[in-house]
């Protein structure tokens, strides 16, 4: 019997040591703290600072949620009051526009099946080409007066249709007939510029239209009189008409 004491006396001793552990450990543990937690809750609701100097990063993010989603329902809450509002304004406006879109069709729409009107005019004006001044003859037959020449290309004046010889000219003494053209020394040959006058006053005499061959030749102006008496030939020009 003794020989079985020492199995029976060491789990009794085992499980006693382990109750007083127990017990210890109970009475130093901290079981006060929930008295103290519910003295913390009668006291109210605590008020985080709003900046959170010492929160956590997830409180911090907690935080900001709260105050997007108060917010958003405050915006949700002043929807329905500028809605009516705002919609009506932008209905007048998209019906402005589409009425003037449609205004604008209607007038493409017209101009497209307009007929067209005639080409405008060229706006090219006259050009006067100086020839010289201050000449005379008493010769009855065409005399080339060197005071009148010029070097002409009709290239220089693209577009051009016609061109006339313009003379202010008269005779010494009544009784005659002056007459003048412009003659081509380069090629040997009288324009279609012929002009005349009878009279003893200076007027300016303009001949019917012609044209110049291709090239750049020299022009000078031939004058003669009817019965060999003076004449005066005060200034001669070339008109270009377009």
């Amino acid at each position: 019997m003794i020989r079985f004491l020492p199995f029976i006396l060491v789990p009794i001793l085992i499980i006693a040591g382990l109750g007083y552990w127990r017990f210890v450990a109970s009475t130093n543990s901290p079981e006060t703290l929930p008295a103290a937690s519910s003295q913390a809750e009668d006291l109210g609701p605590v008020e985080v600072p709003k900046t959170l100097p010492r929160a956590t990063l997830e409180d911090r993010v907690k935080s900001l949620e709260d105050i997007i989603t108060k917010l958003v329902a405050q915006v949700n809450n002043l929807k329905p009051l500028s809605s009516p509002t705002a919609s009506s304004s932008l209905d007048s406006r998209l019906k402005d526009v589409e009425s003037t879109a449609i205004e604008l069709k209607a007038r493409v729409s017209a101009l497209e099946k307009a007929t067209p009107a005639p080409a405008a005019a060229s706006s090219k004006v006259t050009i006067y080409i100086p020839l010289g001044s201050g000449g005379s003859t008493a010769s009855v037959d065409w005399a080339s007066l060197n005071a009148f020449q010029i070097n002409l290309d009709p290239a220089q004046y693209p577009g051009y249709s016609s061109m006339q010889l313009e003379v202010n000219m008269r005779l010494n003494q009544p009784g005659g007939t002056l007459y003048a053209r412009l003659y081509n020394s380069t090629s040997g040959g009288a324009t279609s510029s012929e002009v005349s006058s009878t009279s003893t006053t200076s007027s300016i005499f303009t001949s019917s239209t012609f044209t110049l061959p291709t090239g750049s030749k020299t022009y000078i102006l031939q004058a003669k009189t009817s019965d060999g008496t003076s004449a005066f030939l005060d200034t001669a020009r070339i008109k270009v008409n377009f």
